[in-house]
């Protein structure tokens, strides 16, 4: 019987990408337009921010930081499997990204309309908002990633990818420090100030969709189509886990790296609520993130294209190893003597949130361009939905972890929270990296 494996080397001997300019500049424009937008409003800073102005139930902060990436990830499988098997993909690209961009001009209006004055409605209507956004987007995502597969090849999807992230996140300083001011006290007011930052996130996101339009597909060929029409969708993914062990191992560095967003989704309430930090970092922490997000497109980038997608998958792992293990190192040093000088704090989470940034941009590279590069054509989606999905299941941690912290807090020092949060996830991080040194290599396509 043909392995998963030995289909894909077929795949890949018959499958002809365009590599043309137009789809070349489509996917770098995309990309840049599309990372702009989105570094108006990390999770982590500007999201977080909001949420915490709006209430101090650390649950309900931990449900806006999850929000961002467990309605994109959880969805990815049910995407999978509606696009599955289609010859033409692009229509479900643009169709969900119409009606999903839509919705961050919605929150934007809101903000400006109520004024904020039902703070807790205004979380959930947040949280709504970037519901919808995020679950059209798992959608349009699953068939961008599969047209990019068929489009371009590894080397041109790794050039296109790196290039279009650099771009966009030299722009992101601008997005950056435009965030960085309207939150100062001298800037603009609540909550016309994140109005103003969602407004100019959907304004990306529009320019980024209107780029994407002029995407050239390369459809999927006869056969697989054919292959995969008769095909079921559970059954092919059950066999796809039993019978390919890169696809498993993968699955598995990816839970346990991923584990470090519930450390993330607190690395900036820990810093206001623990080392006396005013609401100003949010913006200083921003730039950091938006800084550290460009090194390591930089670095991923290079990676990828001078090595494999294996190589970006093994320096993010130590990355997402190291940025708990700076936040646990911040939280025993206040535990005997209160907290540190806040020069040293502020510089101590910029490493942290740099680190968070570079994170941020190497699923694609690594984890994704990885498994691309190995599954046979008809399984691409399947494995994107797969692997997307428990990401979903790993982004629940934020939530988890603010349940934590409230209830140890609530027994011994709210310090104390911290450390057994982040010594939790930096060990578990920490099996990951050690698996991903396993993964076995793939050759440069």
């Amino acid at each position: 019987m043909t392995t998963i494996a030995q289909s894909a080397i077929e795949d890949r001997q018959t499958l002809v990408p365009i590599d043309s300019h137009r789809n070349v500049l489509a996917f770098t424009g995309d990309i840049a337009a599309f990372m702009v937008g989105t570094y108006f409003i990390p999770a982590t800073t500007v999201l977080v921010g909001l949420a915490s102005q709006l209430t101090n139930d650390k649950t309900l902060i931990g449900v806006v930081g999850m929000t961002w990436s467990v309605t994109w990830f959880l969805p990815q499988l049910v995407a999978a499997h509606i696009v599955r098997g289609k010859r033409w993909q692009k229509p479900y690209l643009m169709i969900p990204s119409l009606i999903g961009r839509n919705a961050l001009l919605l929150i934007a209006l809101w903000l400006l309309i109520t004024q904020a004055q039902a703070p807790i409605l205004t979380v959930w209507v947040l949280v709504g908002c970037l519901t919808v956004f995020n679950v059209c987007d798992a959608l349009a995502g699953v068939a961008w990633f599969d047209m990019m597969s068929r489009a371009l090849s590894p080397r041109m999807r790794a050039r296109s990818v790196s290039i279009g992230q650099f771009i966009g996140g030299l722009f992101g300083i601008g997005a950056g420090l435009i965030v960085e001011r309207v939150l100062q006290p001298d800037g603009l007011p609540f909550p016309q100030n994140y109005a103003f930052i969602f407004g100019c996130t959907w304004l990306c996101m529009a320019i980024s969709l209107a780029i994407i339009s002029l995407l050239r597909e390369n459809p999927m060929a006869e056969t697989e189509h054919a292959h995969t029409q008769n095909s079921d969708f559970i059954a092919s993914l059950k066999e796809a886990t039993r019978t390919d062990p890169v696809f498993r191992r993968v699955m598995i560095v990816r839970l346990l790296t991923g584990i470090e967003l519930m450390a993330a989704s607190f690395y900036l309430v820990f810093a206001k609520d623990q080392l006396g930090l005013d609401d100003s970092a949010t913006g200083i922490f921003n730039i950091a993130l938006i800084i550290g997000g460009i090194g390591g497109i930089a670095l991923f980038g290079w990676l990828a294209d001078r090595f494999t997608a294996l190589s970006v998958v093994r320096a993010a792992s130590l990355m997402q190893f190291a940025a708990p293990l700076l936040a646990l190192i911040y939280a025993l040093a206040i535990l005997p003597r209160g907290a540190p000088a806040c020069d040293v704090a502020i510089a101590g989470f910029i490493a942290i949130f740099a680190l968070r940034g570079a994170i941020e941009h190497s699923l694609v590279l690594g984890a994704l361009g990885y498994l691309l590069d190995s599954a046979p054509e008809r399984h691409r989606a399947m494995y994107v939905g797969a692997i997307n999905t428990l990401g979903g299941v790993v982004a629940l941690s934020p939530v988890v972890g603010g349940i934590w912290i409230d209830a140890l807090a609530a027994r011994s020092q709210a310090a104390v929270a911290y450390v057994v949060m982040f010594g939790f996830v930096a060990a578990l991080v920490a099996c990951g990296v050690w698996l991903s040194f396993r993964l076995p290599p793939l050759k440069k396509g």
